[in-house]
Formats: C-alpha cells, sequence, structure tokens
C-alpha cells in the first residue's frame, strides 16, 4: 500500500483528483452516448446498444488520458474546469425536450453543487467583459430570442397549429382594425363584437403600424418575441442602477434569454400580456431613477395591457411607498390604478362578458368575486396560503424561481416581499391551472417583478456568492430552456415532413373560400381564414345542418373534425375542394 502511495504521489494524482476525472470521464461518455443515440435516453431500448465492458474501457482510457494531459498541473483549476463543462453538457442534453419538470429541478440544484464546488475560493469564472461587450452580448441575445422565439411561432402558424383560441381571435381582430380601427371578432364569443368587450386591451394599437406594414397574422406572434427581447434593455439599466458589474449584468442578461416562463409563454402565441415584462421593467427603473415622466408614462401603458393589469401598480405602489418612504407618489399611483381597475371591471360587467372571476371560484361558494378573495385575504390568510400550494402550484414555483437561485426570496428587507403580491394572487391563488403554467402568457407580468428583486438582492451579496449565484442562474436558465423550449426545434422537421399538405391545404383556402363569404371552420384553420368578417368555429358535438355560414372549412387532418365531412356531406352539402387528409370545403345547399 505504501509503494502505491508513492506513486500516487509522484504522478500528483490525489483521491479528489482521481474522483473528479473520473466523474468527468463519465459524464462525458453519458453526453456522447445520449447524443449519438437514435433513441430517446428516457425510454429503456436506449440500452440496447450499450454495453458494461465498453464502459469501463472507456473510464479507464479516458482517466489515463485526462491523467496523462493534466500532469503538469499541481492545483484543482484544471480539473474543476473539465469536471464543470462535462457535467454542464450532460445536464444540457438530458433536459433537452424531456419536458420533465422535477428533472429539471434536480439538475438546477446539481448545477448549484457544481457551481460551489468548482468556484469557492478560486478566481475561476472571474471574467471580465468591456461594457460595450456587454451592450454587444446583450444586443445579440435579443435578436437570438427574437429568431427563435419569434420565427418558431410564426412557422407554428405557417404550419396549421395555431388555434382559433386564441391565435384565430386576434388574427381576426387585427384585420378587422386595419380596416375599422376597430378590433372587431365574430370568432371570440360567436357573434360581432369588439374585443374590448371581453377585454380591455388598448395596447394592441401599438402593434397595429407593424401589422398595416405587413398585413399577415405571422408578424403578430414576431412583434411578441420583439416586445419581450426589448426588456433587455430597461434590465441591463437596472443592473447600471444597482451598480452591478458588467461581468453579472452579461450574466443576468443571459438568463433573461433563455427564462423559460418567457419564452415558452410566447408559444401559445401573442397575447397583450407580453407588454408588461417591458413596462413593468421601465417603471420599476422610473421609480428607482424617480423619473416622474416615465412614472406616469408607463403607469398608463401598463393600465391599458389589460384589466387586471393595475394590480401589478398597486402592489408597486405599496412597496414604492415602503422603499423611498415618501407618500404622494405611491398614493397617487395606487389611487390611480385602483380607479382603472375599478373602472374596468364596472365597463366590463355593463357592456362586457365581465371580469373573468370564475377563476377564483376556489375562494367562495358562488363562483367567485372581488369581495369574496378580499374577504379571504384579510380574515382567513390560513386558507389563501392553502390554495398557493399543492404538488403541482409547488413545481411551478421551483420553475419559476430555480432559474433566478431563488434570490427574489433571499433578502431581510421585508418590503421588498410586498413585490410578490402579483405572484400570489395571479398565478397562484387562482384554480385556473393556466395561470400556474409556463406554457401559458401569465408569467410576463410577475417575471419582470422578479427579475427586479433578483437584481435588488444579488446586488447586496457579497462577491463570491455573486458569481457562484449568477452562474448557477445562467446555467440553470439554460437547462430550462432546452428543457421546456427545445422541443419546439422540432416545428422545423414536422413542417419539411408536412410541407406538401400544408401547400395543398393554402392553396384550397386560397381559391375556395372567396373572402366575403360567411365561413365556419376547424380550430387550426381559423388564423388563417381571418379576412372573412364572418367566422365561427366548428362545433364537432353538435355540428350546424342550418347554413348559418355559407361555406363550411373542415380539417381533414384530425380525427374529430374529420368526422364531420360525410356528416355534412350526407346533408346536401355541396363539396367544393377535398384533398385526402388535408382539407374539405363545403358549400351550403342552395335553395
Amino acid at each position: 500500500m505504501k509503494a502505491v502511495m508513492d506513486f500516487l504521489k509522484r504522478i500528483r494524482l490525489t483521491p479528489e483528483k482521481a474522483a473528479v476525472r473520473l466523474l468527468s470521464v463519465y459524464a462525458l461518455l453519458g453526453t456522447i452516448s445520449i447524443w449519438c443515440s437514435q433513441v430517446p435516453y428516457t425510454q429503456a431500448d436506449f440500452f440496447a446498444n450499450l454495453k458494461l465492458p465498453s464502459l469501463f474501457l472507456g473510464l479507464l482510457f479516458g482517466f489515463f488520458f485526462l491523467c496523462l494531459a493534466l500532469f503538469p498541473c499541481r492545483t484543482m483549476k484544471a480539473d474543476k474546469t473539465i469536471l464543470f463543462i462535462a457535467v454542464f453538457f450532460y445536464l444540457l442534453v438530458t433536459n433537452f425536450s424531456t419536458n420533465n419538470t422535477w428533472y429539471f429541478i434536480l439538475s438546477g440544484l446539481l448545477a448549484l453543487c457544481l457551481c460551489i464546488y468548482c468556484l469557492h475560493g478560486s478566481t475561476l469564472f472571474l471574467l471580465r467583459f468591456r461594457r460595450s461587450f456587454v451592450f454587444g452580448l446583450t444586443a445579440a441575445l435579443g435578436l437570438i430570442f427574437i429568431l427563435y422565439v419569434g420565427g418558431l411561432t410564426a412557422l407554428r402558424y405557417k404550419m396549421y397549429v395555431a388555434p382559433n383560441y386564441d391565435f384565430g381571435i386576434f388574427s381576426q381582430m387585427f384585420e378587422y382594425m386595419k380596416k375599422t380601427g376597430i378590433p372587431y371578432t365574430t370568432c371570440e364569443r360567436d357573434r360581432l363584437l369588439s374585443h374590448f368587450n371581453v377585454h380591455l386591451s388598448f395596447i394592441y394599437y401599438l402593434i397595429l403600424p407593424f401589422y398595416l406594414l405587413f398585413s399577415t397574422p405571422m408578424i403578430l406572434n414576431i412583434m411578441q418575441a420583439v416586445i419581450l427581447a426589448s426588456g433587455l434593455i430597461p434590465l441591463v439599466l437596472l443592473c447600471r442602477q444597482h451598480k452591478l458589474s458588467d461581468t453579472l449584468t452579461a450574466a443576468i442578461s443571459v438568463v433573461y434569454t433563455f427564462y423559460p416562463a418567457l419564452s415558452a409563454g410566447c408559444f401559445y402565441d401573442i397575447h397583450e400580456n407580453c407588454f408588461l415584462t417591458p413596462l413593468i421593467l421601465w417603471l420599476l427603473l422610473s421609480i428607482d431613477k424617480d423619473s416622474n415622466i416615465g412614472l406616469i408614462l408607463t403607469a398608463i401603458l401598463i393600465c391599458s395591457v389589460k384589466e387586471d393589469a393595475p394590480n401589478y401598480l398597486m402592489f408597486i405602489a405599496i412597496y414604492m411607498a415602503f422603499a423611498k418612504k415618501k407618500i404622494l407618489k405611491p398614493a397617487i399611483l395606487f389611487v390611480f390604478s385602483l380607479t382603472w381597475f375599478l373602472l374596468a371591471v364596472v365597463y366590463l360587467k355593463k357592456y362586457g362578458d365581465g371580469v373573468m372571476l370564475y377563476r377564483y371560484a376556489n375562494f367562495s361558494t358562488k363562483g367567485g368575486s372581488i369581495q369574496d378573495v378580499i374577504k379571504a385575504c384579510l380574515m382567513n390568510p390560513g386558507y389563501v396560503f392553502s390554495q398557493c400550494l399543492n404538488s403541482e402550484k409547488a413545481a411551478y414555483v421551483f420553475q419559476i424561481l430555480l432559474p433566478l437561485g431563488f434570490l427574489p426570496l433571499v433578502t431581510v428587507k421585508m418590503h421588498r416581499y410586498i413585490l410578490l403580491g402579483p405572484f400570489l394572487l395571479i398565478n397562484l391563488m387562482s384554480y385556473y391551472p393556466y395561470q400556474h403554467s409556463l406554457d401559458f402568457q401569465y408569467n410576463f407580468g410577475v417575471a419582470a417583478i422578479l427579475f427586479y428583486l433578483t437584481i435588488l438582492n444579488l446586488s447586496e451579496l457579497k462577491e463570491e456568492k455573486r458569481k457562484i449565484i449568477a452562474l448557477s442562474m445562467v446555467l440553470i436558465s439554460i437547462f430550462g430552456a432546452s428543457a421546456f423550449v427545445g422541443e419546439r426545434t422540432n416545428y422545423l422537421s414536422y413542417y419539411k415532413k408536412s410541407k406538401p399538405i400544408v401547400e395543398e391545404i393554402d392553396r384550397i383556402l386560397e381559391t375556395s373560400v372567396p373572402e366575403d363569404a360567411s365561413v365556419s371552420a376547424s380550430t387550426f384553420l381559423m388564423p388563417h381564414l381571418y379576412k372573412n368578417k364572418i367566422l365561427y368555429q366548428l362545433n364537432t358535438e353538435s355540428p350546424d345542418m342550418t347554413g348559418r355560414t355559407e361555406y363550411i372549412v373542415i380539417d381533414l387532418r384530425f380525427s374529430e373534425y374529420a368526422s364531420l365531412y360525410p356528416v355534412y356531406e350526407n346533408a346536401g352539402y355541396e363539396v367544393i375542394a377535398y384533398a385526402q387528409s388535408a382539407v374539405a370545403v363545403l358549400r351550403y345547399p342552395q335553395r
């Protein structure tokens, strides 16, 4: 044994180095096997072509190769660097397209442990960026976000997988806005009405000039990506305002770009909520800079996003009073936002469909009301918290906070927790499942607040902890994007595979459905019929045989709609165009 220990000492191989090198080789071999396999690693068939002797030989060969390559190294810096890279890529490829929440959480925690081990007590990864580089990096990240998210969501429309609820609504609405200036739709409530009778989203007029320029629904999804990417600008300015280094600013920008709650939420197509992220960041920057003009302008714009958007302002106003130790401005902001909210509620109740308080029916036996929510918060906070946490919502909390290193919660300044109010109210208190899901738009507003809290709390940590947390956030956000958005790259292969069918549907819709005709259509065809003023979604459960619309357009790619084709045909509807496994166009029989 003494001879073995002497030999290991001569070749500078400590037990720690041996363990790190073995783990590095193991992670690299795992990455290569997953990357090269035609079978997903989550399936049992993945192991069919793997042999244990090959694994042991690979480990042995890789271990001795590393020992030779790193023989001159006396410290652990090179070993830790290799370990960091190897484990990072292994976690990246195993997260890719898995959409597994708990595996993402586990890999995030492992990434945190990895950063603590590799960075603690060393100068490793302390990169120094110039300010000009940070600005260039931010612009590049914004462009990457627009190309990836905007491009794939535009392709989502192109290949007929964007449904009527909600993209068909907005496609027809913008065409009406182009022609009349009013956001009319017929496919939102099966009658002609203004979208403002459902949601008070005046902010949509800011997108109208771009729609007038390009006049295609694809521009709407692209603009959503552009709007969210623009949040990088106030984000960087907030980092500078709170004196974060250029390196940490670059890290925060990377986290924002890959933050899954932003990118994943875009893949249910455009929603007005996308404006909340940059606008709330600009508002918070205006508050920190004490800019009255910025405060007024952003407050008005935030209220014009949606009828519930003033709720963000009310919590921010309360936080502002404690943070700035002033009363007048916060009071004005609070009263303004509360007044806007109450007027919006009254308007929608009198002229529209009312505020969607049924999403808070868990706070009342009568369907939910504002009074019930307030009553529960004041009189029974225990019940409120019980509604905010279950297994599904707990997983959601991890998905939202883990890429930010849980920094929004790491503070001794109690008034900052006020900013978590919208997170509780909008995302956690409601029983409505979409409000606590990454795949929908309800994360955009709270994401801005969480990034702001992250910047505040990160700026108050010691330098050693800053670099560890910042790098962990970068890794975890990349894992999150890989897990929850990476699979969207399948749109490219799906479109390539289905291109003949897509082109056939394009041709038939263009040549067989007049723009001045009234139409009932399958959900995924609706966004492409946006120029038809009278447009309704087909009812698969009880087909309408009364000739409510002149044309019936059926998507034959899906069985639930394809089954309607013989029903209408047997009822005497005239077949105008038909392409098997693609689309059928029928016309109401002329009497």
